[in-house]
């Protein structure tokens, strides 16, 4: 995997505890399940990073400016072709779109590429999941974003991700 490096939101420990906890009955045996301490909501991909395209991935981060924001994980599915079993929010708040949005444009003022494809946010629950695509995700999982994270990929380790740098959510637009 190499570092592979990306944007996300990381919970507190108890909401991914949570979230591990509501996705544990979805999961076969035999299918990889995400670590709970891996459990994240990307929010930009970034790749393979240079140090100088890293330091500029900082410099965005440090651009943005968003508020803190509650969601709900009320639902999980998956992706068939992917074969990975996600949760997300039925509704994904506005803020989020907001957050994403913010991100955007400071990633795209240090010379990063948009995206292309439409943001839609979920989390990775399990990998080679080859289930149906409407679960019954149970009770919501309530979960207050308070900060963003650039993290990279760790080939072989346990967690996998590592969060490198952090941004508190606090300052509004």
């Amino acid at each position: 995997m190499s570092e592979r490096w990306f944007f996300g939101l990381w919970p507190d420990p108890a909401t991914a505890q949570a979230l591990a906890a509501q996705a544990r009955p979805l999961i076969p045996h035999g299918v990889r399940a995400a670590h709970p301490l891996d459990l994240h909501l990307t929010l930009h991909f970034l790749g393979e990073l240079t140090p100088q395209r890293l330091q500029a991935a900082r410099l965005a981060g440090d651009a943005v400016q968003a508020a803190p924001f509650a969601m709900r994980i009320d639902q999980a599915g998956c992706f068939p072709r992917a074969q990975v079993l996600w949760c997300a929010p039925t509704r994904a708040p506005a803020a989020l779109f907001d957050l994403v949005t913010r991100l955007e444009l400071a990633l795209t003022g240090q010379g990063f590429v948009p995206q292309t494809r439409p943001y839609r946010a979920h989390l990775t629950l399990a990998r080679r999941f080859r289930g149906t695509a409407s679960l019954d995700w149970g009770l919501p999982v309530e979960w207050e974003a308070r900060e963003f994270v650039l993290a990279r990929g760790r080939d072989g380790q346990v967690p996998r991700y590592a969060a490198a740098h952090r941004w508190s959510l606090g300052a509004g637009p």
